[in-house]
């Protein structure tokens, strides 16, 4: 990528934060609106508000009907809250010392409001609702790769350790109706886990529960699912929670790690697409900035796992840059 395409990425980023800010993505979920119409309900320009969405619209995140009317499109639909969540004014806020994390090897995050990111969610409602409805909307890009590529039948107890709204466990025990669920996460979103369970009718086969996967998880689980969780944490929180998992699920259990596995040699950057290694190397900084975690290296799953008295049974890639690390006792 060019300097120029560099400069112009922070620029288009910019537009998109005026967007969201503006509230515009809300106001088109039920439909296309005018130019007009929108500057009107957000007490802006129409003219100036007309060149920042046909820009946005010029790289395929509105499409633009008749010339002055603004529609979503299907890819903006799916990941509009985890847009408002990136672009929002409190992630913003910790990109802005970025030269923090890296200077000193410490969270921006906590630099830049005093808390770490759990901690904010927890005292912050309202962004927790964000965060959550933005992961679980993430987490639909890469479901159905996943059931593809791997088979849940062979258990019946399943723990959703981190699972967000439960959206990937109601997935599976849809597709596995002989498996039993729980969906273990904070206590500010476990609200939102049980409305989704309910909405699916698995009250009979599925629970929503809350605690601190540092500490202590539900026992008795055939696997215990880690979606996306490990790479928000260092290695010390990575192998207390792996560390949790082992502990409840007894010697026969299955640990699932479901992250994206980060190349380390210059065979593995060639086997995979430019676009996945940039994704993967990007939200590698995200979690440097908002969090203390990273995207791990398949060497650095295996040493993580043998830390915390596990090794690595099987890798197992998806039709996404998300793969299954399969770890047992």
């Amino acid at each position: 990528m060019s300097v120029v395409r560099i400069v112009e990425g922070v620029w288009l980023a910019k537009a998109m934060s005026v967007v969201i800010r503006l509230g515009i993505p809300d106001l088109l979920v039920d439909g296309p609106r005018s130019v007009d119409e929108l500057a009107s309900l957000t007490a802006s320009h129409s003219s100036s508000l007309h060149r920042v969405m046909r820009a946005r619209a010029g790289q395929g995140v509105f499409e633009c009907v008749g010339g002055t009317r603004f529609a979503l499109t299907e890819s903006s639909s799916v990941l509009l809250p985890w847009a408002k969540l990136m672009l929002g004014e409190v992630h913003q806020g910790a990109w802005e010392n970025l030269a923090y994390a890296v200077q000193t090897g410490e969270s921006a995050f906590s630099h830049t409001y005093g808390v770490d990111l759990w901690r904010y969610c927890a005292s912050n409602p309202a962004h927790a609702r964000l965060f959550a409805a933005a992961m679980a909307e993430f987490t639909t890009t890469y479901i159905r790769g996943l059931l593809a590529n791997y088979s849940f039948s062979k258990f019946g107890n399943i723990v959703d350790v981190g699972g967000g709204d439960g959206r990937l466990l109601v997935e599976i025990l849809v597709t596995n109706p002989a498996s039993r669920g729980i969906l273990f996460e904070r206590p500010e979103v476990v609200v939102q886990a049980r409305l989704r369970i309910s909405q699916a009718q698995l009250e009979s086969r599925c629970e929503a529960v809350s605690g601190d996967a540092l500490i202590e998880v539900p026992s008795g689980g055939d696997v215990y699912l880690l979606s996306r969780v490990l790479h928000d944490w260092d290695d010390a929180g990575a192998r207390a929670i792996l560390s949790a998992c082992a502990a409840a699920m007894g010697t026969s259990g299955r640990i699932l790690v479901i992250e994206r596995v980060m190349p380390a040699s210059a065979e593995d950057l060639a086997a995979l697409p430019a676009s996945v290694v940039s994704d993967m190397q990007l939200t590698d900084l995200n979690m440097m900035v908002m969090t203390t975690g990273r995207e791990r290296s398949l060497r650095e799953y295996e040493v993580l796992f043998e830390s915390a008295g596990l090794r690595l049974a099987a890798v197992v890639p998806t039709a996404t840059s998300i793969s299954v690390l399969e770890a047992i006792a």
